[in-house]
C-alpha cells in the first residue's frame, strides 16, 4: 500500500507532489508495518565534495518517520530527534529509507528510521513526534 500524505503536505520538499523542486518521494507500507522508499541521490545533494550532505540525510530520516505516522492516520511534527551517522554516503548513491512507529501513545509517538545503501546501514535515527490531527493515510 502507498502512504498518502495529508493535503497539508502537498508542497513538502521531500514528498510533496506539488513541489516542482522537491524529491517527490513515495513511501509504501510493508508487511511489518514499516514504510520504505528508494531515493536516487546526486551531486545536487552533496555537502563536502562527493559526500551526501548531513542535512539531506537528516531530512530523509525525518520524512520517513513522518510517513510511518501517516500510515497509521496520525499527522504529527517532530519534537526531537537523535541521529547517528554510521558512514559517509557518496553523492549519487541509491538509498533505501525505512521507518516505523515504536510507540503510539498520542499525543506523543516514538519512531525510528534508518538508511541503507547496498544493504549496509549508513545512518539511523530515533525521534519523538507530537500529534497535530487525524488524517486519511493509506490508499
Amino acid at each position: 500500500m502507498v502512504v498518502r500524505a495529508p493535503k497539508s503536505h502537498e508542497k513538502c520538499l521531500l514528498c510533496g507532489q506539488k513541489n516542482r523542486a522537491g524529491m517527490n518521494l513515495e513511501f509504501k507500507v510493508g508487511l511489518d508495518k514499516s514504510v520504505t522508499t528508494t531515493v536516487d541521490t546526486s551531486a545536487l545533494h552533496q555537502g563536502y565534495e562527493g559526500i551526501l550532505h548531513g542535512g539531506v540525510i537528516t531530512s530523509l530520516l525525518d520524512c520517513a518517520m513522518c510517513h510511518a505516522l501517516f500510515s497509521i492516520n496520525v499527522e504529527a511534527v517532530t519534537g526531537d530527534m537523535k541521529i547517528s551517522f554510521h558512514k559517509e554516503i557518496p553523492a549519487g548513491t541509491t538509498l533505501v529509507v525505512t521507518a516505523k512507529v515504536l510507540n503510539a501513545r498520542g499525543p506523543l509517538y516514538k519512531t525510528e528510521a534508518f538508511i541503507t545503501a547496498d544493504g549496509k546501514k549508513c545512518a539511523s535515527a530515533q525521534a519523538r513526534f507530537v500529534k497535530r490531527k487525524m488524517v486519511v493515510g493509506v490508499e
